[in-house]
């Protein structure tokens, strides 16, 4: 099943980092970190689809569908592909909070509420937010979920560009031209095609 999804980035004291969720305890499948994404709905488009499933995962600390469209409408998207997914980076003005009260929220339910809400809701998809830098991708690449793995090998190898593109993103006011980036995985190895 095709699937898309949003991935914020920011820059931070002059180094490129991504915003990405943990995979609640209950999922077993595929545990680890990844964008904000999912499957596509019937009839739905891949950027609505990766609209929707960001604000389900964010469970609105983003925004609405609405006010996350805007945020990536503001300054375009890069968009990232391998195979049957497609990710949509966009610039998003670094705030500490946002990882402060997501977390802390997360905790509080996860407290408070009982194991079948988790198992059973889509919303309570990711238990906690983190920025992780550009450069310790690498090294982190086990810490993500397996099938994401080779997004997190392509967003290594084309950091500079995504760089440029999320510095642009953030000091310009308007949208600017969208940059499409396209990987086709074949023996577990990731190309570009241009």
């Amino acid at each position: 099943m095709p699937g898309s999804a949003i991935l914020p980035a920011t820059i931070i004291n002059g180094k490129l980092y991504f915003l990405f969720g943990k995979e609640n305890k209950f999922e077993k499948s595929a545990p680890g970190f990844s964008d904000f994404g999912g499957g596509m709905e019937k009839g739905e488009k891949t950027y609505e689809a990766a609209i929707r499933e960001a604000c389900e995962e964010m469970t609105g600390f983003l925004g609405n569908e609405k006010e996350v469209k805007s945020l990536m409408e503001k300054h375009g998207t890069y968009k990232v592909e391998i195979e049957n997914y497609t990710s949509f980076i966009f610039p998003l003005q670094y705030d500490p909070q946002l990882i402060k009260y997501y977390n802390n929220n997360q905790k509080y339910l996860q407290r408070k509420l009982p194991d079948k809400v988790f198992k059973t809701t889509r919303i309570f998809e990711k238990e906690e937010i983190r920025w992780i830098k550009a450069d310790d991708l690498k090294k982190m690449r086990h810490k993500f979920r397996h099938f994401y793995r080779f997004m997190v090998d392509l967003l290594y190898n084309e950091q500079k560009q995504i760089k440029s593109f999320i510095q642009k993103g953030l000091k310009n006011k308007t949208k600017f031209t969208r940059r499409k980036r396209k990987s086709v995985v074949k023996n577990n190895k990731s190309r570009r095609n241009k």
